[in-house]
């Protein structure tokens, strides 16, 4: 295959992605993640779908897709445009396998920037030199690589056998659970509550119906953080969740989020309606009480609906068939319960993953409505940067299907320091305690992960 693709490069006088499957026996992938330092440091990417119990691994990167302006479109045309002069062999029929891209995007790139984010672009999606595809039982290694007309076609089979075989060899290590000691430190949190006070005053006056305004603590760790360790703690506390993690240089942002924003599989189109939260109860009893509270609580079903609309109008314009049921449930994570609306459609004619992407981010439960506006009173009373926290994570693959998340319930990996984000809906009548304290339970899956179980 690799001679074919050398060939197709003299041929067409420019470089060609030769992408090679092969069927694995069982690789645990959080292992496989872990053994990437070996070869890899730095350069590995990690998704996990709860739902289907799939897990994506990436190490190493063989093509960087990065845009600032019109980014989504951009970064689709250019992955559209490298998959014409390629070879793919051995790939199943099955969502992503073969040429993948995993990555994301910054929650606005037009928003000020503090520095904590440098190394991360505003859209970025790498296509990994080796992946991992785990599902259920099955597993299947995607080997990549760019071949040039004049390579040495012995040389890149060598290289590619020897990682190939390295990897697999590591992948056997043993991720210990083990947390180190922590001190955590607020963020200005009476700035953050009096931010929100003027909030809901504003919207009192009209110009708005929500704002989402996050906060972020600081982490410190008597050692540098792992986030391979961190990534197991998260699947054994937040199985229900969709892990993802992505390194940048020195830095990894990883998360749990139970929020889909859009997925796509063939011409079926899923999203999610995730807004309105409260606790999870100490006893079945307390927690049923609770569930009963939020699905008849006012001020969160009125953040519920504004996202149940939105999401509803951009599905219709986008797509056929949209079902959307009319009252939402109950989606409980070990310490919070969601109000939770599913939404189903088939694809409509020129509907790609990421024009949905586009479509739909910031949804309200992230940014606010309407959109425009709520977004812009985010970046002129926030004070944070928000990098990637809240933007959209996933991947595509050369079929068009994949995945995206929208990166809550995460954090930003710098060494022995960690910042973690939380967010919550500011409606008109919202008090800013009950709102702080709605953001310290949602700090908790990431500090329980990183060994912060005392957070009071």
């Amino acid at each position: 295959m690799l001679h074919q693709g050398i060939r197709k490069a003299e041929k067409r006088g420019t470089s060609v992605l030769v992408s090679q499957v092969l069927s694995v026996a069982a690789v645990d992938p959080f292992s496989f993640y872990a053994a990437g330092p070996n070869k890899y440091d730095n350069d590995r990417t990690f998704w996990s779908d709860p739902e289907n119990d799939t897990t994506i691994v990436g190490l190493g990167c063989v093509k960087q897709f990065q845009a600032y302006k019109d980014r989504f479109r951009t970064i689709e045309n250019e992955w559209q445009s490298f998959l014409q002069f390629s070879i793919v062999d051995g790939a199943p029929s099955r969502p992503g396998v073969g040429p993948v891209l995993l990555g994301g995007f910054a929650f606005d790139p037009t928003a000020p920037e503090s520095g904590d984010w440098d190394h991360f672009p505003e859209g970025g999606m790498v296509l990994p030199e080796l992946m991992l595809t785990s599902a259920g039982s099955q597993g299947w290694l995607t080997i990549n690589a760019i071949v040039n007309e004049d390579d040495d076609l012995e040389a890149v089979a060598e290289d590619l056998l020897l990682k190939h075989h390295g990897i697999l060899a590591h992948s056997s290590t043993d991720i210990s659970s083990k947390v180190d000691a922590i001190s955590i430190e607020e963020i200005r949190p009476q700035e953050w509550k009096e931010t929100v006070r003027s909030a809901a005053a504003n919207i009192r006056t009209g110009k708005l119906e929500k704002v989402v305004l996050a906060r972020e603590i600081r982490v410190q760790s008597s050692r540098s953080f792992s986030s391979s360790r961190t990534l197991m703690n998260l699947k054994k506390q937040q199985s229900d969740s969709y892990l993802f993690a992505f390194e940048y240089g020195k830095q990894c942002f990883l998360g749990a989020s139970p929020e889909r924003l859009v997925k796509r599989e063939g011409q079926q189109v899923y999203s999610t309606c995730l807004a309105g939260s409260i606790q999870r109860g100490e006893t079945p009893e307390t927690d049923i009480e609770l569930g009963y509270i939020l699905l008849n609580d006012h001020k969160n079903r009125i953040e519920h609906d504004l996202v149940v609309q939105m999401i509803r109008r951009a599905m219709e314009e986008e797509c056929d068939f949209v079902q959307v049921p009319s009252e939402p449930e109950l989606l409980k994570t070990p310490h919070i319960q969601h109000l939770f609306t599913p939404v189903v459609a088939r694809a409509g004619v020129g509907t790609s993953l990421l024009r949905m992407v586009e479509r739909l981010h910031p949804t309200p439960a992230l940014g606010g409505y309407p959109q425009e506006e709520a977004v812009e009173e985010i970046k002129r009373i926030e004070n944070l940067d928000r990098g990637w926290y809240a933007g959209p994570v996933g991947w595509i693959d050369y079929q068009g299907n994949g995945e995206f998340a929208v990166a809550i319930r995460s954090g930003l990996l710098n060494g022995d320091q960690a910042t973690l984000y939380a967010g919550c809906g500011i409606v008109a009548d919202s008090d800013p305690e009950s709102e702080y304290e709605e953001t310290k339970m949602k700090f908790k899956p990431m500090l329980t992960a990183l060994g912060g179980n005392q957070y009071d």
